[in-house]
């Protein structure tokens, strides 16, 4: 019969039996934020992202936005911007006299939205984000959107059916601020008059004559 293994020893009953070498101090914390740093620029650059460029960009753009929530508060219409400015600004008199924050990482956000939230007008939403094309180019787009409507759906229920139009896109390192602008300032317009009208009506007709047509989907009713 063959000859059974032998269990190993069994480990120390306590702790205290057992009495570690102190670990030396090599920083790792450090090193690691470092190396990671690292590999994150290396993918970055691999993937055709400039991140210092995009970090410019995204500040324009938030100033942009920033400053059309200033306009719309002035005749008491409520935006929200994401990412909140209580992130990336520093106020001196709240909401004109303000800086970039120098701890917020731009050139990290990849989505830029403003949101309308108007009794009535939830889920109007104006939103800049970057994508990646099959080819791997990336792209800025900006669109507008806005409910359709809802309908009930028996597994799912109350759903917000919503519509887009495409204001702007471009690939990241070709964006045209002029051209960007033209066509921001045009939707601002038609949206600050369709609020002093009290009707979106207005602004959806220019929105699906001027511009091209965007994703339409359903999402849930409790969601922004």
């Amino acid at each position: 019969m063959a000859k059974r293994k032998s269990a190993p020893p069994a480990p120390p009953a306590t702790p205290d039996e057992v009495q570690p070498a102190p670990l030396a101090d090599d920083n790792f914390v450090t090193s690691l934020r470092e190396e990671l740093s690292k590999s994150q620029k290396s993918a970055g650059e691999k993937g055709g992202e400039d991140l210092a460029h995009r970090g410019e960009l995204n500040k324009r753009l938030l100033q942009d936005l920033w400053e059309v929530h200033n306009q719309f508060e002035q005749i008491s219409v409520h935006l929200t911007i994401e990412p909140s400015q209580t992130l990336f600004a520093t106020f001196v008199e709240y909401p004109e006299k303000w800086s970039f924050r120098d701890s917020f990482d731009f050139g990290a956000v990849k989505t830029i939205e403003l949101h309308d939230r108007t009794p009535g007008w939830v889920g109007f939403t104006l939103r800049f984000w970057y994508y990646r094309t099959p080819e791997g180019a990336s792209h800025l787009r900006g669109i507008y959107e806005w409910c359709e409507g809802e309908s009930y759906h028996k597994y799912t229920g109350w759903m917000r059916m919503m519509n887009q139009a495409v204001l702007y896109d471009s690939r990241e390192e070709s964006v045209n601020l002029r051209e960007l602008h033209a066509s921001l300032r045009d939707l601002v317009v038609r949206w600050y008059s369709a609020h002093l009208e009290r009707s979106s009506e207005s602004l959806i007709a220019h929105l699906k004559e001027k511009f091209p047509k965007g994703v339409n989907y359903a999402k849930e009713s409790y969601r922004d």
